[in-house]
């Protein structure tokens, strides 16, 4: 959902989740044709592109190893057990009343070794994998589990995303806009 509201229609970001989506729903589709096989007839024939008339014509997913890439999975695994953490911190500070919501804080993760290099690694995604407006990493703490302070978020709060940024835009048209959304409907009317 992160990606698909706030980029534009042919950012990377969105069409890798939108990919993402059609192989899943195209695979469930046939894989639970034998149980709903009424539903997801007519979901088969809702989704894009050239197919067969019917899912039940359709041949199970094939080949799926190709797919599959385990170093990947540990990764978000791992960045999933982080994201644990920051979301008890994030409930702890929504329940003192120092946030409102995930879109109104700022974490700041303190790691050391592998959880640091992973962390920074995937520093760009951070925000939007924590539902938070910032997130800064630096080093500190221990490599088992990060050591997660938050604050409310310093800026002001886009009007589309919501998210609290430095600046929003002044331009007509685009008042209170972040810059990525002023990109992302930028890119939407040359489209």
């Amino acid at each position: 959902k992160a990606r698909m509201y706030p980029f534009g229609a042919a950012s990377p970001a969105r069409r890798s989740g939108q990919t993402a989506m059609f192989t899943v729903v195209d695979g469930l589709a046939r894989l639970l044709a034998p149980i709903l096989s009424v539903t997801m007839d007519e979901l088969w024939r809702g989704l894009p592109g050239p197919r067969e008339a019917s899912v039940h014509m359709a041949l199970f997913p094939r080949d799926l190893e190709g797919l599959k890439d385990d170093d990947l999975v540990d990764r978000w695994a791992r960045l999933g057990a982080v994201r644990d953490v920051v979301n008890v911190a994030l409930e702890q500070k929504r329940q003192d009343k120092t946030i409102t919501g995930n879109l109104s804080a700022a974490v700041e993760l303190q790691a050391a070794g592998a959880t640091l290099e992973l962390l920074q690694r995937y520093d760009a995604s951070l925000p939007m994998l924590f539902g938070v407006s910032a997130v800064r990493v630096t080093a500190g703490g221990s490599e088992d589990t990060p050591v997660v302070v938050v604050t409310r978020a310093d800026g002001t709060k886009c009007e589309r995303c919501w998210r609290v940024v430095p600046e929003v835009s002044a331009a007509a048209g685009r008042e209170g806009l972040c810059p990525r959304c002023v990109e992302a409907l930028a890119e939407a009317v040359s489209l």
